[in-house]
């Protein structure tokens, strides 16, 4: 399998889209730092039999004087890129406030190179396409040589990704390629939009967020992931689990006693949705947004964070942020943990077998309505047992 990696050139000042690492265009003074203080993503996931599909809207903070930014960030397979909005991102941030709090009567379940030597590099990146996404001007480019890369940038007029060997070697063994992206605005106020890249993640149950290329950063970060899945994400029920990693849980869809236990939420149509309809006219755009790439289908939403993030932790992870399902099966080894996809923290689960009864589907939660109508039931079936004894 190839896989692939994203890089992007920016001319903005405040707002820029996506994560990784971001790095500054060739300076002859130095005139301030120039790091990410923030990043914001929405991950909407969905697997087919030929393999899951992820859906990664972008959009990052940074902080600095610069107008022109590089940025580099992995995927597995060849993203399609798209333009997005930015309002997607303030409508489920008041969204997740707003449903914080259940409504009355509402319950929740539970070094520089000669010019010959530079040129040699530089045809050792070979670009594969061009396109024009909104704002941006876009190209594929793949390598097998990390100094070609800097080469490259050297020559586009961006600075060298510097001590980078290490991160930059681990994604070219893996023989990721990148996407490069350009922008020339006149004027640098407002933010820019968000970009959607559209990918396959090479397997079945592990969601992709791509972190380690922001290890070559210095000062810390926030991250906030806005994550639609089928069923709710393993939090902490195994080692697998997000919270083993620093991310904390913000919010999470819930069934209530009107739902339909592990069904999802139809985020498409969310006026007909027993969770979602009291809260749908704040989320118009994100209604469009799931009616454009998903009509019909359902999902549960997980906002989950993490706050101080240093980079010197992230450069010493094994691999990307994976993120899995809720299997009821705390034995579940995920699919993509055994087949390799996703098996850099876990070498050892690699090649693994794990159940495969019903027992280990992934599962949203099992609704308190049905909970307590059990107990309801066996508490009648205890009280006329006693009446007969």
């Amino acid at each position: 399998m190839k896989y692939y990696m994203t890089l992007f050139f920016f001319v903005f000042s405040s707002f820029i889209l996506a994560d990784g690492k971001v790095v500054r265009k060739q300076l002859e003074k130095y005139e301030g730092s120039l790091e990410e203080s923030a990043q914001e993503a929405i991950i909407i996931y969905k697997d087919y039999k030929d393999g899951a599909v992820e859906n990664l809207i972008l959009k990052i903070k940074v902080e600095g004087p610069d107008k022109d930014f590089a940025w580099v960030v992995p995927f597995p397979t060849p993203p399609k890129i798209y333009e997005e909005k930015s309002i997607l991102f303030d409508e489920l941030f008041n969204y997740v406030q707003y449903m914080a709090t259940p409504a009355p009567g509402e319950t929740k379940a539970a070094g520089e190179k000669s010019d010959s030597l530079s040129k040699n590099l530089e045809s050792k990146v070979k670009v594969i396409s061009r396109k024009t996404v909104g704002s941006f001007e876009t190209a594929v480019v793949t390598t097998e040589d990390p100094n070609a890369l800097n080469a490259w940038l050297i020559k586009e007029g961006y600075q060298e990704l510097k001590d980078q060997d290490d991160v930059i070697k681990t994604y070219i063994e893996k023989k990721y390629c990148f996407a490069c992206m350009k922008v020339k605005r006149d004027s640098t106020e407002g933010a820019l939009h968000p970009l959607r890249f559209e990918f396959k993640t090479g397997g079945h149950d592990g969601i992709y967020f791509p972190m380690k290329m922001t290890g070559l950063q210095t000062e810390p970060f926030d991250i906030n992931l806005y994550v639609f899945y089928q069923a709710w994400l393993n939090r902490n029920i195994n080692k697998f689990g997000y919270s083993h990693l620093d991310f904390q849980l913000k919010y999470r869809d819930y069934d209530t006693r009107q739902c339909k236990a592990n069904a999802g939420k139809s985020w498409s149509n969310p006026t007909d949705d027993p969770l979602l309809k009291r809260a749908s006219h704040i989320i118009p755009n994100v209604k469009k947004l799931f009616s454009k790439l998903y009509p019909g289908e359902r999902f549960y939403l997980t906002n989950i964070s993490s706050k101080n993030v240093q980079p010197v932790d992230m450069r010493h992870w094994k691999d990307d942020l994976w993120l899995f399902p809720h299997y009821t099966n705390k034995s579940m080894v995920p699919k993509d943990v055994a087949s390799g996809v996703a098996s850099g923290f876990w070498p050892d689960e690699k090649g693994k077998t794990s159940p495969s009864s019903s027992s280990s589907a992934p599962k949203a939660q099992i609704s308190i309505f049905a909970i307590a109508i059990a107990l309801v039931g066996l508490l009648g079936l205890g009280f006329l047992f006693l009446r007969k004894s």
